[in-house]
């Protein structure tokens, strides 16, 4: 099997510290990736498909083509964690956009008047996004590019006399089987494992052949079918300040379309379907269904713009949550889930990137602050769990409004969607209060700050 491929880096002291494996080359992967890379005497990114050296559609993340924003809390953790990157983004084209004042919702009767309540998203396609990312994280010192696939974990016992209880009640993580295009397998030395494997994954298997217990996992099905092209913007559009327009399929609706400007003079037009909703299967049903749901003044924006790429479509029955924090029995010490490997949304909520990035915040915090294996990674899934716990929630409590949701018993969910009720309601006598509504719905506050809402007077 061919060595890995190490870039060019600049030179560096001599490396201490555990060896690091992360599997996965996507967002979350990444930015793990420049999380670990002060902490780490080598690290090895596995990806599956050699990796592209211009922002391109890849064939494993499906989900590329459609609309991608990444919420204001994404935004700023993955600044954070690769300094340069906003400004990086922005000289390719990403658009920051104010929400509500730029990123325009629709009420399910009109357009909603434009309001800056302080959050900003990133608009963008998810293969600048990647790329740009990609190109900051593999120039690290200490990174080397793998392409292969993950096919199981290596373990040995407890290690008696460890620094803490966990370190010396749970198995060790050593290194990772891996295989590649040939199907040549070989075992790669690593104490630190990052599984970013994705929303297709393979956690579970490597599981189960090691012998370890699955985490307990709770599962949605919010049916959410995406069609989506991309479009050039109208010459007159780019005129004024870019604006993108959200009409989510809101109960009992069960079709909404997002139309967001991105790079190059683009319009990216995703169009939703739930529950069985049918979605065009051709460029000229596509424009027509786009232009009803549009309405208004937003038909002159689309009614003659080229089409720029085929249709592609999307669809993702359920979703799940594995508590990889409640285990009980023993994680492998030295693994570190991250992303969609813990937990997936209903894209409808743009969750997913943000809530990685700010596990991978997390992962360099547990990094920093424990010295001890067992004390990092009780610090990280403690951390980890909690923005995928708001996320969660937020988007269980938004889609309990859909009779044909089916999803297991949830009083936390039940909780917020009533305070959901109430912070709306109470905004529009007391607009200053959706900037707060805002910072929850971004991930930027817990959930729990809607519990205002219950107490104070409207």
């Amino acid at each position: 099997m061919a060595a890995p491929q190490r870039p060019a880096h600049p030179a560096r002291a001599t490396p201490v510290g555990p060896r690091a494996v992360v599997i996965g080359g996507g967002i979350a992967g990444l930015a793990a990736a420049s999380a670990l890379a002060p902490h780490v005497a080598s690290l090895t990114l596995i990806e599956q498909e050699p990796l592209p050296s211009a922002p391109t559609i890849r064939r494993h993340i499906p989900q590329a083509p459609h609309v991608h924003a990444l919420l204001d809390s994404g935004r700023q953790a993955l600044e954070a964690l690769v300094p340069g990157l906003g400004a990086a983004l922005r000289d390719a084209g990403s658009l920051p956009l104010r929400v509500r004042s730029q990123w325009r919702s629709h009420d399910g009767h009109a357009w909603c008047a434009p309001e800056d309540t302080g959050p900003i998203v990133l608009s963008q396609s998810r293969a600048l996004l990647e790329h740009t990312l990609r190109a900051r994280v593999l120039a690290l010192a200490p990174l080397t590019l793998c392409t292969a696939r993950v096919r199981g974990l290596r373990l040995a016992p407890p290690e008696h006399g460890a620094c803490d209880a966990r370190a010396a009640e749970s198995p060790r993580l050593i290194g990772v089987e891996i295989e590649d295009a040939s199907r040549r397998r070989q075992s790669l030395a690593a104490e630190i494992v990052v599984d970013a494997s994705g929303r297709a994954g393979d956690s579970l298997k490597w599981f189960e052949a090691a012998g370890l217990r699955a985490p307990p996992e709770t599962t949605r099905h919010p049916d959410i079918r995406y069609t989506s092209a991309f479009f050039a913007r109208h010459p007159a559009d780019l005129a004024h300040p870019p604006s993108a327009w959200l009409r989510p399929a809101q109960a009992p609706a069960t079709q909404g379309l997002v139309m967001a400007p991105i790079e190059d003079d683009r319009w990216v037009i995703t169009l939703i379907g739930r529950f069985g909703a049918a979605l065009p299967r051709d460029a000229a049903g596509f424009r027509q269904r786009a232009l009803e749901i549009a309405g208004g003044d937003l038909q002159a924006r689309i009614a003659d713009a080229p089409m720029l790429s085929p249709l592609r479509g999307f669809a993702i029955k359920s979703v799940r949550f594995r508590r990889f924090d409640r285990a009980d029995a023993p994680l492998p010490l030295g693994y570190f889930p991250i992303g969609d490997s813990i937990a997936t949304f209903n894209p409808l909520y743009g969750q997913g990137m943000s809530v990685a990035a700010l596990q991978a915040q997390a992962l360099s915090r547990a990094l920093c602050e424990h010295v001890c294996p067992g004390a990092q990674q009780a610090a990280y899934l403690a951390a980890a769990h909690r923005p995928a716990d708001w996320a969660w929630r937020i988007g269980g409590a938004v889609d309990r409004a859909y009779a044909q949701m089916r999803q297991q018993e949830d009083a936390e969910c039940d909780h917020l969607a009533a305070r959901l009720r109430l912070a709306f309601s109470a905004s529009v006598l007391r607009p200053e209060l959706c900037g707060q509504i805002d910072r929850v719905l971004h991930l930027l506050e817990p959930p729990e700050m809607l519990d205002a809402f219950c107490t104070e007077p409207v």
